[in-house]
C-alpha cells in the first residue's frame, strides 16, 4: 500500500484523491442520466487514487443510472484457448496435453477474468450482477437490461449483433472509457463483424456439457484492436465525444450506435 500513495504522489507531495460525489457530479454533467445503458472499459490504474477504491466508481456509476439502467462490463478470459490457438504462443508445444487435460471448464461465477484491472474483478462481487455464457468472451451486467444482454451469448461470433455487445447497441447503450483509451473500446469490436474480408478462424475453450469438460471448437474473428485510435479520432473530430476527469485520468463518453456507424465505415474502407 505505502508503494501505491508513493507512486501517486506528486512532485508537490500531494496526493490526488476522486470521491463519489465529485464522479457522480461529473458523470452528470457530460450526459449520463438515469435509465441509461452503459458499458464500461476502465483500467484504474490510471484513475490514481480513488477513496474507497473500485466499488466506489462502481456505485458512482449505479446511483448515476440507478436500476432502472444498466451497466455491463467485458468479463473476457481469452486465457481459457487451447494452447494451439493464437495468443497462446507463450505455453510450449510439449506442455499442450498438460493445459488441456487438466483445464477447468469455464464458470460463470468461478472462472476469473483475464484482465489485472480491479473494476470488473469487483463488479462481478456485487448484488445482481449476472454474467453470460462464453469461455472466451463474455459480459457482465447490472441493472433493468442485464438478463436481457447476457442471455443466450452465442458461442460463435461471441462479439457479434447477437452478442451482449451487439445488445448494448440495440438498446442505444453508451459508452464509458474510464481511463483507458480507444484501443481498448471493446464497442469497437462489433463492427468489425459487419464486413466479410477477416478470416474466420476456429477458437477452442473449455465447457462443461453433461457434467463433463469438453474442448468447445467455435468459429469467430480473431481479436484484433489495430484501427481503433484512429477511429477515436474521428469521433473526436465529429464531436460526439464528451470527456471528464477522474484525478488527473481522461474519461470518454459517447453513444454505443455513433461510435459502431464510424467504425464500421472505417473497417469497410481499410
Amino acid at each position: 500500500m505505502a508503494e501505491i500513495v508513493e507512486d501517486l504522489l506528486r512532485a508537490d507531495g500531494i496526493i490526488d484523491i476522486a470521491i463519489k460525489k465529485d464522479i457522480k457530479k461529473q458523470l452528470s454533467n457530460i450526459g449520463v442520466q438515469r435509465g441509461m445503458l452503459l458499458l464500461v472499459d476502465a483500467d484504474c490504474e490510471a484513475l490514481g487514487y480513488i477513496s474507497g477504491g473500485a466499488q466506489t466508481l462502481i456505485d458512482a456509476l449505479m446511483e448515476t443510472v440507478g436500476y432502472d439502467g444498466t451497466i455491463v462490463m467485458p468479463a473476457f478470459t481469452l486465457d481459457n484457448l487451447d494452447p494451439a490457438c493464437h495468443g497462446s504462443a507463450k505455453i510450449s508445444r510439449e506442455n499442450w496435453d498438460l493445459i488441456r487435460n487438466s483445464a477447468r471448464p469455464f464458470n460463470r461465477k468461478l472462472t476469473p477474468p483475464g484482465t489485472k484491472d480491479a473494476l470488473v474483478h469487483q463488479f462481478l462481487r456485487n448484488e445482481g450482477v449476472i454474467r453470460s455464457y462464453h469461455p472466451l468472451y463474455s459480459f457482465a451486467a447490472w441493472g433493468k437490461y442485464a438478463k436481457v444482454i447476457c442471455d443466450k451469448h452465442p458461442l460463435h461470433f461471441g462479439l457479434s449483433k447477437d452478442s451482449p455487445l451487439g445488445k448494448c447497441s440495440e438498446l442505444n447503450g453508451f459508452v464509458f472509457l474510464a481511463g483507458c483509451s480507444y484501443d481498448q473500446c471493446t464497442m469497437f469490436q462489433l463492427a468489425r463483424y459487419s464486413g466479410d474480408h477477416l478470416p474466420i478462424k476456429i477458437l477452442s475453450a473449455p465447457i462443461e456439457q453433461n457434467t463433463s469438460m469438453i474442448w468447445k471448437d467455435m468459429l469467430d474473428l480473431e481479436l484484433d484492436h489495430r484501427g481503433f485510435d484512429v477511429i477515436g479520432e474521428v469521433m473526436e473530430e465529429r464531436k460526439i465525444v464528451k470527456n471528464m476527469y477522474i484525478n488527473a485520468a481522461r474519461c470518454r463518453f459517447f453513444s454505443a450506435r455513433e461510435a459502431v456507424n464510424i467504425a464500421t465505415a472505417y473497417f469497410h474502407i481499410n
